[in-house]
């Protein structure tokens, strides 16, 4: 096939912000009330306030009841039972304490918070808002003077001396290549789900893999393999189902693993059922009386969001008479290092939401969101927004013009469009599906041994060479490979840290190393791309900065 000839537009903005969920949204708007006068820009792969996941799922944010939790207690008790001491306590701390300013902000962007708290899990409640979460941002966020460009997807980021300069990017209706000139950028383009569990699939990991090729630093790649209880005939998820687990002879298989009910699903009711499958006491049932009537869906009046609701769970009613259940892999891996100004290793380039939250560290040794704290998504991306917005707005006063490589911009436009170029080359969807199959299995996710994850490196090599020579038959074929690109970049960062973190530790179980290794792992492992290759290092966490202490530390 020929050459693809496109046109170039360019756009010279100050705060350049890549992704239009709730993460993007919060940090585009307060980036424009720390700064009036900077010029903020959204650009969207898809549409702004319909991307992202807050309006896609359970809509519930995280609570404390600061009047009877302080921050430290939070901290004290995530650290000991879900961090594992991993954990950034600092951030975290940070985070409980800006709960109510957080909601704060949020009704003053028009976002209806109701008043009603439903208790989760030790100090915690949720609070439910509608699905329209992001429409109202994006209101918001337009009075405020932000600009929006949607139906274009940044392939790559521009740097200049070791600092951001911009991005560059192509239009999935037209081809159009665009050139952003920014002052700043800051990434809000979600994890890494892999493409399997429905509300989750968006995360496609594009924006990690573009921050990963710019030489950003990743930090906890190794917890991408949340996973959780799905009814086998609907896949529907099944949030709590975990405290109900029952195998085919009746007896309460919950109790191996858990005593009494908790926030949220752990790696170990995971594990449990591949040992019980693998037992031959299969299959798996939850005895939860009214399952199907979704509670939580109405106790608060949410009424964009109930008719969605109301059809999925009448569909999944008819579906799965039993509740069969089986793990259903998320992925959720957002690894993005970022500091205490959600500041990445690239000078002036900022991150928010789901693509840094356990680059971040404060979530610990879980995958995140949820991070085994239903509600801390949502609220992480309305935090790490409005830190990453204000860092960014600031940033600005502080730099002169950006002026980028143009032959960096042009070398990054032939690469692009590479896949529509191809007469022949693979298809996508075969990568994709490859990769599903890598990952998905209990055995090779959750609770994983040297033996296994050697084997899924050496298929992955099969792999990451065939997608060499992907072909695309159209725009949105090109956004796919794109994407598969970064699926495959994704699974080896997670398999090779996997491989390297010889101990278990919160949410990551090895079945050959079963204990927490205090002693040699506490620490964080580093990825980033050095001159083409992928390279690892580890960090020591710095626990004595920390308020709480691992044990026998």
């Amino acid at each position: 096939m020929a050459k693809i000839e496109t046109q170039t537009v360019e756009h010279n903005i100050d705060v350049l912000v890549i992704g239009g969920g709730i993460a993007g949204l919060t940090a585009a708007v307060s980036a424009k009330e720390k700064n009036p006068d900077a010029e903020v820009m959204i650009v969207e792969k898809q549409t702004t306030g319909y991307g992202g996941k807050a309006n896609k799922g359970g809509g519930v944010l995280q609570y404390f009841d600061l009047e009877h939790t302080t921050p430290e207690m939070f901290v004290e008790y995530h650290a000991n039972s879900v961090g594992c001491y991993l954990g950034n306590q600092n951030m975290l701390k940070r985070y409980v304490a800006m709960n109510n300013e957080m909601l704060d902000r949020m009704e003053g962007w028009g976002v209806t918070i109701p008043k009603l708290r439903i208790p989760t899990g030790p100090m915690t409640y949720m609070v439910g808002i509608d699905l329209n979460v992001t429409i109202q941002m994006r209101k918001t966020a337009q009075k405020l003077g932000v600009k929006i460009i949607d139906k274009v997807t940044v392939s790559d980021l521009l740097t200049e001396e070791d600092r951001i300069a911009g991005a560059v990017g192509y239009s999935i209706i037209d081809g159009t290549f665009y050139v952003f000139v920014a002052k700043s950028v800051i990434l809000a383009t979600g994890s890494q789900n892999y493409r399997v569990a429905p509300m989750w699939s968006n995360g496609r990991g594009d924006g990690i893999a573009a921050a990963y090729r710019a030489g950003a630093q990743m930090r906890n790649t190794e917890f991408g393999n949340f996973a959780q209880l799905y009814k086998v005939n609907s896949f529907q998820e099944l949030v709590f189902g975990e405290n109900n687990m029952f195998n085919a002879l009746n007896e309460n298989v919950t109790q191996n693993f858990r005593r009494f009910p908790e926030a949220d699903v752990s790696s170990t009711a995971l594990r449990e059922w591949y040992e019980q499958m693998s037992a031959g006491k299969g299959p798996i049932y939850l005895h939860v009386p009214d399952v199907d009537d979704n509670p939580l869906a109405k106790i608060w009046d949410r009424p964009y969001g109930v008719p969605f609701w109301d059809a999925d769970h009448g569909k999944a009613r008819g579906l799965d008479p039993e509740l069969e259940v089986a793990p259903g892999f998320v992925g959720e891996q957002s690894p993005v290092r970022v500091g205490d100004d959600m500041q990445t290793s690239i000078a002036g380039m900022y991150a928010a939401g789901d693509v840094c939250y356990c680059g971040s560290g404060a979530p610990g040794a879980v995958p995140a969101p949820p991070g085994r704290n239903r509600g801390s998504g949502i609220l992480n991306a309305v935090f790490a927004g409005i830190i990453s917005g204000e860092s960014a707005a600031e940033y600005v006063k502080t730099i002169g013009e950006s002026h980028i490589c143009k032959a960096q911009a042009e070398a990054y436009k032939e690469d692009a469009y590479k896949p529509l170029e191809r007469e022949e080359g693979v298809d996508p969807i075969e990568i994709i599906d490859a990769i599903q199959q890598i990952l998905c299995p209990v055995e090779n996710s959750i609770y994983m041994s040297q033996h296994r994850l050697d084997v899924l490196l050496r298929k992955l090599e099969k792999v990451k060479e065939k997608a060499k020579y992907m072909k695309a038959d159209d725009l949105h074929g090109l956004l796919t490979c794109h994407e598969a690109d970064a699926m495959v970049l994704c699974c080896e960062m997670q398999l090779r840290a996997a491989s390297m973190r010889k101990e278990s530790r919160g949410w990551f179980i090895r079945e050959d190393y079963p204990d927490m290794d205090n002693e040699n792992w506490l620490k964080w492992i580093i990825v980033q791309n050095k001159e083409g290759e992928m390279t690892f290092h580890t960090e020591r966490v710095p626990v004595e900065e920390y308020d709480v202490q691992p044990p026998k530390y």
